[in-house]
């Protein structure tokens, strides 16, 4: 090609003027990414959902054209994973509902909540054609908060048992006692990252989201338990150690101001369900109700018959107890829930309730094939259960008083020593064959888990023999020693007794009792150990036992 004269100049100044506009200057820098991506999440029927994206950026004004429809969202469901032929299936919404706010410069994303961080199927993304810098997945998110869940404060305990459990609790903010709820995880929440206890359900806190204001303690047990533990030994001791750990905690709670010890209450699912009956069974006086949730076998056979579910729950005739089960689980069976219903009204439980979801309303609730398991889904979203549990509220019953001139039974003096000593601890099995039908059955197995009063021997008791002033100085040494009270361990004499002569099966502990002033002789040389001790003098010892305790 030619170029006319002067034309070389002019090609010379579009290609300086070409330079300058491109090549003279820096290329346009790529838009940065979010300096910080935040999820806004709570803890939702199936597990933590998340509501809203917040993206902090260099500038608002570099996105003046941004529209709500700029943004897909792929991998997000609503945590439902079974259809009705119980296939895994993750529906992505037809419309993720995006909204577009701004404050300064954070872009605000709320959507239609969906499973975080995804479903079974695929993970979620969030992405943007027009601006890829605004697109993301959970590996961008920096900072993710959750509604109550991060309220909850870890932490480890060890029992005087040498057993340990994490936990995680949530203190009321209020000055005066609050309830409390002893949250018990299913089996699928085992583990030791203490967390999962919180996330995979509701149960933790949907007190705290209903508006009630409460403390929350959760556990986490490192193992699930076996079928059948009730036959078990080895696996049950376990699980009365771990109770144990969790009820000095709730002691130190109580003396410290923080809980009310009147509105204590326990729910459990699935294992959690089983364990909570157990939970019970062994601290019957501790809670004022419960709520126990598609139960895992752990108190008898439910192929048997209700007599032994009678014989493991009989302590628990004044304990609020509200059963919940699918009617076809197809993980625990419902006859755990209808069974342990049937035996406490039978006991005369006249608090206790039972409901049973029948495959109808289960699949109101898209709760399908295996997924029917968790009936806890719609009692934590029944306002009316949650009203039921804290309505339950433990009352100062009448304290145990004796006939003043009559003769006092072992089972009578058991009763009295329970109330007054305040003895709570007690593993709910038998332990003598002769005490199941005594109305003092439960005293007199929390006396002797105290180490006060024994059996007579060959598994009895023999509830209904009177007692002894010898049987008496017995019991109050056992007291006083228990409680490190050195005196009534003294070896000092006091003056002889004609009718306690040296090898007398109790003349050591009539020697300690009476040098510690809790007895007196009958008179100045006799202590009379065979004469039948009245109310009176009964009520006045451990009255006495009890100020020094």
């Amino acid at each position: 090609m030619k170029l006319k004269k002067g034309s070389g100049l002019m090609l010379s100044l579009v290609l300086a003027v070409g330079t300058i506009l491109t090549g003279g200057l820096p290329a346009k820098a790529e838009a940065a990414s979010p300096a910080q991506i935040t999820a806004n999440t709570y803890i939702g029927d199936t597990g933590r959902m998340v509501e809203s994206f917040d993206l902090q950026l260099e500038s608002a004004s570099s996105y003046a054209d941004l529209k709500a429809s700029d943004f897909e969202i792929t991998g997000n469901y609503n945590g439902y994973p079974v259809n009705e032929k119980n296939e895994t299936v993750q529906e992505n919404y037809a419309d993720d509902g995006v909204e577009l706010s701004w404050k300064e410069n954070v872009l605000s994303l709320k959507i239609k909540p969906f499973k975080y961080a995804g479903g079974p199927v695929s993970a979620f993304a969030v992405t943007n054609e027009r601006y890829p810098e605004l697109s993301f997945d959970k590996a961008s998110v920096t900072v993710v908060k959750t509604q109550t869940f991060d309220e909850f404060v870890p932490g480890e305990y060890t029992g005087t048992n040498g057993e340990k459990l994490s936990y995680q609790l949530k203190l009321s903010e209020s000055a005066a006692p609050q309830p409390l709820i002893v949250w018990l995880h299913g089996g699928g929440e085992v583990g030791t990252d203490n967390l999962k206890q919180l996330t995979e359900n509701k149960g933790a806190v949907a007190w705290t989201d209903a508006g009630y204001d409460t403390s929350v303690l959760a556990v986490q047990f490192p193992s699930n338990y076996k079928w059948k533990i009730y036959n078990n030994p080895e696996e049950l001791a376990l699980m009365q150690d771990y109770f144990e750990i969790q009820a000095e905690l709730i002691k130190e709670l109580v003396d410290s101001g923080e809980v009310d010890p009147n509105r204590i209450y326990v729910v459990g699912v699935s294992s959690g369900g089983g364990g909570a009956l157990r939970f019970l069974m062994q601290y019957p006086d501790l809670f004022a109700g419960s709520i126990v949730i598609a139960a895992k076998d752990a108190v008898a056979d439910y192929t048997g018959s209700v007599d032994t579910f009678k014989s493991e729950l009989k302590d628990l005739t004044d304990v609020p107890v509200w059963l919940v089960h699918a009617q076809n689980d197809p993980i625990t069976d419902s006859r755990t829930s209808t069974l342990a219903y049937e035996a406490l009204t039978g006991l005369g439980n006249n608090q206790s309730k039972l409901t049973i979801y029948d495959d109808a309303f289960l699949a109101s609730q898209q709760l399908f094939g295996d997924f029917r398991h968790c009936s806890w889904i719609p009692v934590f979203n029944d306002k009316n259960m949650l009203a039921w549990l804290f309505e339950q509220k433990k009352t100062d019953t009448a304290p145990v008083s004796l006939q003043q001139d009559a003769q006092v039974t072992r089972a009578e003096l058991a009763a009295l020593l329970s109330d007054r000593l305040k003895l709570s601890e007690v593993i709910g099995t038998d332990i003598y064959t002769d005490t199941g039908n005594s109305l003092q059955d439960l005293a007199i197995r929390q006396t002797t888990t105290a180490g006060i009063m024994k059996g007579t021997g060959a598994g009895l008791f023999h509830p209904d023999l009177a007692v002894t002033r010898a049987q008496l100085a017995t019991i109050a040494d056992n007291v006083m020693r228990n409680a490190g009270q050195q005196q009534a361990s003294s070896t000092a004499s006091p003056a002889a007794f004609s009718d306690v002569p040296t090898g007398h099966w109790a003349s050591e502990a009539i020697m300690r009792s009476v040098a510690a002033g809790i007895l007196k002789g009958d008179s100045v040389t006799r202590f009379a150990p065979n004469r039948i001790v009245t109310g009176a003098e009964a009520t006045q010892l451990v009255e006495l036992l009890a100020s020094r305790m």
